[in-house]
């Protein structure tokens, strides 16, 4: 982190600071290959240099100094403005930003401005009010924001979705409102897979196999599928693509063959409401969970429900809801027997 503490300093003059430091660091760096860039810490590190020769003679001089790496921004100037250096060895002015939580901004910290060198193509560098510059939300360990330095006013991922920067920071959960932008551009057969803000929920970075997982994980899982995703005992093709991003999200695991975890075994001759019926594996394994669904659902978070039913409310009668939804799923039908026929059967 690069920080000025001097106070009384107008934002035209933190400007100023910026554009001289920008101009020098294109001396700095007019030869530099984009094959032979400087480290990030490095670049940032000759930044400070530069903003502190930027600073002689202006308010700002002996008030410059740089502190850790993981602060943000890097650079802080009368402890109300700062600029966050970054770098590209492409010859562009797109790049990946900070953390949507902001979890390590300065404290007091109100106007912050990116500083952007690219080194492909010939050194340059930008500078633009942080917020202007962030177009999407991207994801890596936690949603971060997606950098644009060119991108025209208006296009901002909070013209997106509504909601101002200023009020997006300042929120507990800034992630839930992102969530609901893009919950609402989802195809039928897409799912977020963004972890929740919750340190509750999180899960490790380490990425397992389905067969790792212990018998009650696999259990667990496969009950949950069935209940969140009804649209696996119907006929599309990208039925188990919400299942397989789930997988992913709340048990940290993946597997090649998902579809068979449902479906192996071929069809089979079951009673259901005295009348012998052949059925699909996914079918049996409907009946043979019955009594689990109907007690997970009632214990299942509503929110959980609300996420993956994508409907507007929850009924007090979840099982009854969640029937439905199954019945709209699944055209299944044989000798009057229908899936929900098969699963209340599994109650008994």
């Amino acid at each position: 982190m690069i920080y000025v503490d001097k106070d009384g300093v107008s934002e035209n003059k933190f400007k100023e600071l910026l554009e001289r430091t920008r101009k020098l660091s294109i001396e700095k760096f007019s030869g530099v290959k984009s094959t032979d860039p400087p480290a990030p810490i490095k670049f940032e590190t000759e930044v400070f240099e530069m903003a502190k020769l930027a600073s002689a003679g202006t308010a700002f001089n002996g008030h410059v100094i740089q502190k850790g790496i993981h602060a943000f921004p890097d650079i802080i100037a009368k402890k109300y403005f700062g600029a966050e250096v970054k770098m590209t060895t492409g010859n562009g002015w797109i790049s990946t930003g900070n953390s949507v939580l902001e979890t390590t901004r300065v404290k007091g910290v109100e106007r912050i401005y990116l500083f952007f060198g690219k080194f492909g193509g010939g050194f340059d560098a930008k500078y633009r009010l942080y917020h202007e510059c962030l177009y999407d939300v991207g994801v890596t360990h936690s949603p971060r924001y997606k950098i644009n330095m060119l991108l025209k006013d208006g296009k901002t991922i909070f013209d997106k979705i509504g909601v101002d920067y200023e009020t997006i920071r300042k929120e507990l959960n800034p992630i839930a409102k992102f969530k609901e932008y893009y919950k609402k551009l989802l195809k039928e057969d897409e799912e977020l897979w963004w972890i929740d803000q919750d340190e509750q929920t999180s899960v490790s970075p380490v990425i397992r196999s389905y067969r790792s997982l212990t018998d009650e994980e696999k259990e667990k899982y496969l009950t949950e599928v069935m209940i969140l995703f009804p649209e696996i005992f119907g006929k599309k093709q990208a039925k188990f693509e919400r299942p397989a991003a789930y997988l992913i999200t709340a048990y940290n695991a993946v597997t090649s063959n998902l579809r068979d975890l449902f479906t192996a075994g071929g069809k089979v001759n079951m009673s259901v409401k005295n009348k012998t019926v052949n059925v699909s594996r996914i079918l049996f394994e409907l009946n043979a969970r019955a009594k689990k669904i109907k007690e997970a659902i009632g214990k299942m978070e509503e929110e959980k429900l609300l996420d993956h039913w994508r409907v507007e409310s929850i009924k007090t009668d979840r099982l009854g809801q969640w029937k439905e939804l199954l019945a709209s799923k699944s055209k299944w039908k044989r000798k009057g027997i229908t899936a929900v026929d098969v699963f209340e059967d599994g109650l008994k």
